[in-house]
């Protein structure tokens, strides 16, 4: 009996040193996402559930501040960004950069706020009142200034009377009562519905969405140099799938998963009445996404082309900025 004891201690210690070995042997990728944002939560479910192990590939995941992030990327130190819109793509690859979007991550998690008490019932009631955003060159005002336009037919850069701060900072405008609304994101459109009992006027990807086919851009992409995709498809497809589990654990919680103790600290939600919101916020307007049809790559570049027409942000849209592995690295190996 005292033999097979030890025989079994051996074994469990040959199976320990064993288990890190294998982990080691795994091909390495580098992902990143911006530090705090929600658009970096699939990638936390991807490090905090060990999907990257399952799916056959050693994460090194880097959260990383806003400021830099799509330089480090541009320059080699990741292999794929899990957290960059469409419009840095398209600048890039002006540039010079041969970098692709392949695959969706978040919808449009932004929109219009109001306060509880307020009598607004379409983004029109605002016209001539107080709105705060965080600069008209930003991606949340620039979406919600051309969905509004497409919708309602109006500027609102002309229409409302626009106040700037920062994007957390816009919170406490609205419950102080110095503006009628606010256009902001994720994790601040819920704390500003907690802070002032607020509600959607304009939940961007929702509404839009519904007013157009069932298409509204996405906020972030999965995006990756075109050399690297090409020198390593079972990996591209790796990640991709992870991502998809990470997704599909969303959805089957009902996004309750963002409670879990990693989530909530890299989210730096300290308020329990704030993560309410945004799970409530999050499973109602399904904020991630994997759907990359072709119909869907299609009506993203009629929206970018709507940009480049309007010349504000966008002046061209060039070639080559969505694919789909199938098409660009071929079949799975």
């Amino acid at each position: 009996m005292r033999q097979t004891f030890f025989r079994g201690l051996a074994a469990s210690a040959l199976l320990g040193l064993a288990a890190p070995a294998a982990a080691q042997d795994l091909p390495e990728i580098t992902l990143q996402a911006v530090a705090g944002s929600l658009g970096g939560v699939p990638m936390m479910i991807i490090e905090g559930e060990n999907l990257d192990e399952k799916y056959g590939f050693d994460g090194t995941f880097e959260f990383l501040p806003h400021e830099g992030i799509f330089q480090n990327f541009l320059i080699g130190n990741a292999d794929i960004s899990m957290d960059n819109d469409l419009l840095g793509v398209a600048f890039a690859r002006e540039e010079g950069f041969d970098i692709t979007a392949f695959y969706p991550v978040g919808n449009l998690y932004l929109g219009i706020v109001v306060p509880g008490g307020s009598d607004a019932e379409t983004p029109e009631d605002l016209k001539g009142k107080k709105v705060g955003h965080f600069g008209a060159d930003s991606g949340t005002t620039m979406f919600i200034r051309l969905i509004v336009q497409e919708m309602y037919g109006f500027d609102v850069l002309e229409e409302y009377e626009m106040s700037q701060v920062g994007p957390a900072a816009l919170v406490n405008l609205l419950a102080e009562g110095e503006v009628d609304a606010i256009f902001d994101f994720e994790s601040f459109v819920s704390e500003a519905m907690v802070a002032t009992d607020g509600r959607y006027l304009l939940q961007a990807y929702t509404d839009y969405a519904e007013f157009n086919n069932g298409f509204a851009p996405w906020i972030t992409n999965m995006v990756a140099h075109g050399d690297w995709l090409k020198e390593n498809p079972e990996l591209a497809y790796a990640v991709r799938d992870a991502y998809d589990e990470a997704v599909a654990m969303l959805d089957d919680t009902d996004y309750e998963i963002l409670r879990k103790p990693y989530i909530r600290e890299k989210l730096g939600i300290t308020s329990d009445e704030v993560l309410d919101m945004v799970i409530a916020n999050g499973a109602a307007n399904q904020y991630f996404t994997t759907d990359w049809s072709a119909d869907k790559r299609e009506a993203a570049m009629g929206f970018l082309d709507k940009l480049a027409e309007e010349g504000d942000v966008l002046e061209t849209v060039p070639d080559g900025m969505m694919v789909a592995l199938e098409d660009y690295v071929g079949p799975r190996p």
